[in-house]
C-alpha cells in the first residue's frame, strides 16, 4: 500500500493543495536523475498483489532500478490527463530519457464459478432462513390469536360449527341463484306460413318450449306414438280430472342442486360415477348383453340392452304369467322389434357402465322405449370382450356405428308388402296399389322404431358426423328419427385441451392402449410398434395423436363409405374427424345441449356456432351450469314415472329429462302426420270431397 508522504513533497504540497496529483519521491541511490512515470492508483487493499505486478510491468529496462514511483489519482474535475513532476538533482551527469507509459486499466478480478456459486447458495440460504423466520413470527401471532378466541365450552364449540355451515350454505344458496336461469336456445326463427324448410322444427319448438297439457297417469311415456282411437275416447273422460300443466323444457329454468350442480368439475364427477338406482329394476327391465361383430374387419362392439317389460302382466297374481312375459322378449329376430330403440354412444374412455349413460337408459326405459348402450371397439367396461383388431376406436371413424344402425334396422317390425293400410287387407286391385302408391313414400314403412342416436362428449361428434355423411348423399336409413348431441366439442383439436385435462386424457387412452396390448402386438409392422411406443411415451392427449395418427382406422366420406387406415398427421386427423365440417348437412332433427361451465369443450363449442345455426334442423340449448355431462338439477326431476328423483334414483340430470322431451315430441308430431297422411288417404279414396291438404307436413331438407 503506498502512502503519499515526503520531505520534498511537503513544501510544495502545502502551496498547491488544489492541485490534482500526489507524487511521491525517492532520492536514488546512485544519484542519478530520471524521469518520473505516472500511472493509475488509489487501488483496494485487497488488490496490493495486483497492483504492484501492474507497476513492475510499466518500469523501463535500466541501469537504475531504484526510480521514483509516482501514482496519479485523477480529481472530478480535472481537464488534463497528465502532469509531470522534475526533481532537483545537483549532479552533473546527464539524465536518460524516458518514455511516458500509456494508462493501463486496473486488470479485473476473475473469481472462480465455485465461489460465485457457494454466494450465490449463501444468499439464498440467508433470505429463505429469514423468510422462516418471519413466518414463524406472524404464525405464532395467528395462533395465538386463534387460540385466545376459541370457545372453551362444548356449547361454543358447537355455535361456531353452526355458524361457518351456515356461512357455507349462505354462499351456496347465492351461487345457486346466480346461476339458476332458463337455457337459451339457438335455432332458425319462424320462416312464414310458407317455411319449407323448418316448418316441422316450429312444431317441435313450440311443444318444447310452451306449456302443455298432460295427464298424471302418463309416467310411462308414450310408448312408440301408436294408441288407438278406441282406448283415447274411453279414457277421455278420466284424464279429464287428471291433468296438469306442463311447462316446456326450453323454458323452465334449470336450478344446479347445492355443492354438486354448482361447480363444473364437481357436477361432471357427480355424473361420471352416480348412476340410476337399480335396486327394483329386475321388476321393470330385462337387461341383455349382445357381442356384436362388425364386417368391415371383424371387430367385436358390445351392446348392453334394457328392455323394459309389460307391466299390465305384473298386476296379475300369477307369477308364471310374468316369466312367460319376460321370456317371450325376443330382441335378436328380424322383423321383431316393434318399440322405440333409443341408441347411446359414450364419451372418450369411457363405457356404457358410467352414471350418465345409466341414468339416460333408466329415463328411457321408464319412458317405455328400449335403451342400447353401445361400448365403442375395446371399452368393454366388464373387461370380458378384448379388441381383436389392432385398430382403436377414434374421433372420426363412422362404421361401427354404421354398422350397428344397420343391425338393428334389420330387426325393427316392418309392415308386410302389398298391405292395404286403410283396412289392413292384402290389396287386389292394381288401382288400389297405384293409389296408394304415392302415399307410402311418404308414410312410414317401420312399425316398430324409429332409432333416435344420443351421443356425449367424444360419441357426440361421432353421431353428427355420421348423421352428416350419410344425410349429404341421401343415403341416410329411413328408421333414423333424430339425434341429441351433449358436450360436442364440434372442432377436434386435441393440442387445444389446457392442463392437466390434457394429460388426463392422455393416461386413459394409455390405459386403452395397454389393457388391449394382445391384440396391438400381432401387427408386427416395425412403424407401426415404433407409433404404439412413442404414443405411450406421450405426455400428452395432443403428442398422443400426433403419434398414432399414422395408423388411425378411418373411412370415407361418401358411398361405400369404404374404410382406409392412416392419417398424415395429428392436424389432419383432427381436421377430418371434427363433426362442424358435416352438422349443415344432417336432415333429421338434432338436438345440441352444451354448458357455458364445461371445461374441456366449450370454448371449441362455441367458435364452431355457426355452423350449427346454418342447419334448420340443429337446435342449439346452453345453460349457465352444468359442467362436462353434468347438468345435477336440484331438485332431481322424476324420470316420468311419477317416483321420485334423486341423485342416486331416478334422473337426478336436467339433460336427460331434456333429451327425453325431445324423443317424446318428435314422436307426437311422427304419430300427427301419421294420422294426418290416414285421413287424407281415406279423402282421396272417397273422391277428395271435405279433405283439407293444409296439414301435410313438409319435408325435412339439409342444407346442401
Amino acid at each position: 500500500m503506498v502512502i503519499p508522504i515526503t520531505e520534498d513533497s511537503s513544501s510544495s504540497s502545502s502551496s498547491s493543495s488544489d492541485d490534482d496529483f500526489v507524487v511521491l519521491k525517492s532520492s536514488a541511490a546512485r544519484g542519478q536523475q530520471s524521469d518520473d512515470t505516472i500511472t493509475d492508483a488509489a487501488a483496494a487493499e485487497d488488490d496490493d498483489a495486483d497492483l504492484a505486478a501492474g507497476n513492475a510491468r510499466t518500469k523501463q529496462s535500466s541501469d537504475d532500478n531504484d526510480e521514483t514511483l509516482v501514482t496519479m489519482r485523477p480529481s472530478d474535475n480535472s481537464n488534463h490527463s497528465q502532469r509531470q513532476v522534475n526533481t532537483n538533482s545537483s549532479s552533473t551527469q546527464p539524465t536518460q530519457t524516458q518514455h511516458k507509459q500509456p494508462a493501463r486499466p486496473r486488470p479485473k478480478l476473475q473469481r472462480s464459478s465455485s465461489t460465485s456459486i457457494n454466494q450465490s447458495l449463501r444468499s439464498i440460504y440467508n433470505t429463505t432462513n429469514q423468510s422462516f423466520r418471519i413466518l414463524k413470527r406472524q404464525s405464532s401471532t395467528l395462533i395465538e390469536s386463534i387460540n385466545s378466541n376459541l370457545p372453551a365450552t362444548p356449547t361454543g364449540w358447537a355455535l361456531s360449527a353452526l355458524s361457518l355451515c351456515s356461512m357455507g350454505l349462505q354462499y351456496e344458496l347465492r351461487l345457486q341463484k346466480e346461476l339458476t336461469a332458463p337455457p337459451i336456445v339457438f335455432c332458425q326463427a319462424n320462416c312464414g306460413s310458407r317455411g319449407v324448410l323448418n316448418g316441422r322444427m316450429e312444431r317441435l319448438y313450440s311443444k318444447l318450449a310452451l306449456p302443455t297439457v298432460v295427464s298424471s297417469n302418463n309416467g310411462r311415456g308414450g310408448g312408440n306414438g301408436q294408441s288407438s282411437s278406441n282406448n283415447r275416447k274411453s279414457s277421455n273422460n278420466n284424464n279429464n280430472n287428471n291433468k296438469t300443466l306442463k311447462e316446456g323444457i326450453f323454458s323452465r329454468t334449470v336450478k344446479p342442486s347445492l355443492f354438486i350442480g354448482t361447480r363444473g368439475i364437481v357436477a361432471s364427477t357427480a355424473a361420471y360415477a352416480l348412476g340410476s338406482k337399480q335396486s327394483d329394476d329386475a321388476k321393470k327391465v330385462k337387461r341383455v348383453r349382445e357381442v356384436m361383430k362388425m364386417g368391415a374387419d371383424g371387430a367385436l362392439i358390445v351392446l348392453d340392452w334394457e328392455v323394459p317389460l309389460d307391466t299390465s302382466s305384473t298386476n296379475n297374481n300369477n307369477n308364471n304369467a310374468a316369466n312367460s312375459s319376460i321370456d317371450n322378449i325376443d330382441i335378436y329376430k328380424p322383423n321383431s322389434i316393434t318399440k322405440p330403440i333409443i341408441l347411446l354412444l359414450h364419451g372418450m374412455n369411457n363405457d356404457s357402465t358410467f352414471g350418465y349413460i345409466r341414468s339416460m337408459m333408466r329415463t328411457a326405459t321408464d319412458r317405455g322405449w328400449i335403451a342400447v348402450g353401445m361400448n365403442l371397439r375395446g371399452q368393454d367396461g366388464l373387461h370380458q370382450v378384448k379388441n381383436t383388431t389392432p385398430r382403436g376406436y377414434n374421433a372420426g371413424y363412422t362404421g361401427d356405428l354404421r354398422g350397428v344402425v344397420e343391425q338393428l334396422e334389420y330387426r325393427l317390425k316392418r309392415r308386410s308388402d302389398g298391405v292395404n293400410r286403410k283396412s289392413g287387407k292384402r290389396s287386389t286391385s292394381s288401382n288400389e296399389r297405384e293409389n296408394n302408391s304415392n302415399v307410402q313414400e311418404e308414410d312410414d314403412d317401420y312399425i316398430g322404431g324409429p332409432i333416435y342416436l344420443l351421443g356425449y362428449s367424444l360419441g357426440a361428434n361421432i353421431v353428427t358426423k355420421y348423421l352428416g355423411e350419410e344425410s349429404l348423399h341421401g343415403t341416410l336409413p329411413k328408421c333414423i328419427g333424430g339425434g341429441a348431441a351433449m358436450g360436442n366439442p364440434l372442432h377436434i383439436h386435441s393440442g387445444t385441451i389446457a392442463f392437466p385435462w390434457n394429460m388426463l386424457l392422455g393416461a386413459g387412452v394409455k390405459r386403452s392402449i395397454l389393457q388391449n396390448a394382445t391384440s396391438l402386438r400381432k401387427h408386427h409392422e416395425p412403424g407401426f410398434q415404433h407409433a404404439m411406443k412413442k404414443a405411450l411415451l406421450a405426455p400428452t392427449i395432443g403428442k398422443l395423436d400426433d403419434a398414432a395418427a399414422p395408423y388411425l382406422i378411418r373411412n370415407d366420406s361418401y358411398p361405400p363409405y369404404a374404410t382406409r387406415i392412416g392419417f398424415k398427421d395429428g392436424e389432419e386427423y383432427w381436421w377430418e374427424s371434427s363433426s362442424h365440417r358435416y352438422v349443415g348437412h344432417v336432415s333429421v332433427p338434432l338436438l345440441k345441449i352444451s354448458a357455458q361451465d364445461d371445461f374441456l369443450v366449450f370454448g371449441q363449442f362455441q367458435r364452431k356456432l355457426n355452423h350449427c345455426l346454418e342447419n334448420p334442423n340443429v337446435v342449439v340449448v346452453k345453460t349457465r351450469c352444468g359442467g362436462h355431462l353434468g347438468w345435477q338439477e336440484s331438485p332431481p326431476p322424476s324420470s316420468g314415472g311419477g317416483e321420485g328423483g334423486g341423485l342416486l334414483g331416478g334422473s337426478g340430470s336436467w339433460s336427460d329429462v331434456a333429451v327425453a322431451d325431445f324423443i317424446e315430441a318428435l314422436l307426437q308430431i311422427r304419430q300427427e302426420d301419421r294420422e294426418k297422411r290416414l285421413r287424407l288417404r281415406r279423402g282421396t279414396v272417397n273422391g277428395g270431397e271435405g279433405v283439407d291438404t293444409s296439414f301435410a307436413s313438409p319435408k325435412v331438407m339439409s342444407r346442401l
